[in-house]
């Protein structure tokens, strides 16, 4: 069994998360990174000893034989750069957001499943230890039947950031893209597919500040989110996030009707009417990896490399998740802008 040479487009995430992350997982072969600025892939190149840097991701896959390719770039570059890597035989784990939208998500899928090759999605909080025991724990029925989900991420971590493409909506910014994609899809893992939606998107920060020091720029992406949920089984859930608010509240909590599971960072606690206590994630809940940020990276990796190999039958999240996650946001989106609710079935692809 050869290792599985990867590829990734990006230096963001992908410096600072995937290029140690692969150098943990078994039978991967990091060999090549691409940036559009030539100066920062031969930095990476240089930090983790790879042999090839590009500051042209078409380049990189023409050059080189690679067997996976993730790709971290921004979300309008996700379609084009899938597509190809696909088109030149390499299987691809792709960042959340999937796409622009679900029309494009569809598409990258279709293409996938027609090519026969490894697909997945980086939703990799899945993979987080308290999660993970949350996922088991829900699916032994350990709080009765689910009844309602809150979820609150309340953080100041981008209050002064300067505009960059996070904050320009037609480059695939904003906060319900970047956070709540992976909070949707945890929604949809736990209890099931999603009816129906509303919503509220917002900038608390109108404008923000080019980094250059040249004016500022008009935000067009969402900084803070309200977002109601009612999902196929009648559960009904809420999610609401912002980058703006002081505090740093972070919560997570499903009600059932025989307890409450609650996420509160990366600790779990079952509580009932008699008091809660803190939930110890078991072996099978833990990632290959202990590092809170790199664990849950390498976990998923780990099981998309093992796939590739045929060593492995473990789940992951693939593109139809991608384009599942897809169209929640699409929904959301639309009942946003047109202040109704808004049914996932009405969103195309």
């Amino acid at each position: 069994m050869c290792a599985v040479r990867v590829g990734i487009i990006g230096t963001g995430f992908g410096a600072a998360v995937q290029a140690p992350g692969f150098r943990c997982v078994d039978g991967a072969e990091l060999v090549a990174v691409a940036s559009s600025r030539i100066q920062r892939a031969q930095a990476v190149a240089q930090e983790f000893r790879l042999p090839h840097a590009f500051d042209d991701y078409r380049a990189m896959l023409r050059s080189v034989p690679l067997d996976l390719v993730s790709i971290t770039a921004p979300p309008y570059l996700h379609r084009e750069m899938t597509l190809a890597a696909l088109e030149a035989g390499a299987h691809v784990l792709c960042e959340k957001p999937m796409a622009m939208n679900a029309d494009e998500a569809n598409e990258m899928l279709r293409k996938a499943e027609r090519s026969g090759l490894v697909h997945a999605i980086d939703f990799e909080f899945r993979y987080i230890p308290a999660r993970a025991a949350l996922t088991r724990l829900l699916a032994a029925g350990a709080i009765g039947e689910p009844i309602l989900v809150r979820v609150a991420d309340l953080v100041h971590a981008r209050v002064d950031q300067p505009y960059g493409w996070f904050f320009d909506r037609a480059r695939g910014g904003g906060l319900l893209q970047a956070i709540g994609s992976h909070y949707i899809d945890a929604v949809r893992l736990w209890l099931g597919p999603i009816a129906s939606v509303t919503a509220d998107l917002r900038a608390v920060r109108a404008e923000r500040p080019r980094d250059d020091g040249g004016g500022h720029e008009r935000v067009t992406a969402d900084d803070t989110a309200s977002v109601s949920l009612r999902l196929e089984r009648g559960i009904f859930g809420r999610i609401d996030l912002s980058v703006c608010a002081p505090g740093g509240y972070r919560r997570t909590e499903i009600f059932g009707s025989q307890g409450v599971l609650t996420l509160e960072g990366t600790k779990l606690y079952r509580g009932a009417d008699s008091g809660s206590e803190e939930v110890a994630p078991e072996a099978e809940d833990q990632g290959r990896l202990e590092d809170p940020r790199l664990g849950p990276f390498v976990e998923l990796a780990q099981r998309v490399v093992d796939r590739i190999n045929g060593r492995d039958g473990r789940p992951f999240p693939t593109f139809s998740d991608g384009l599942a996650v897809q169209r929640v946001m699409d929904a959301i989106h639309r009942a946003s802008d047109e202040g109704r609710e808004v049914r996932i079935s009405e969103v195309t692809a």
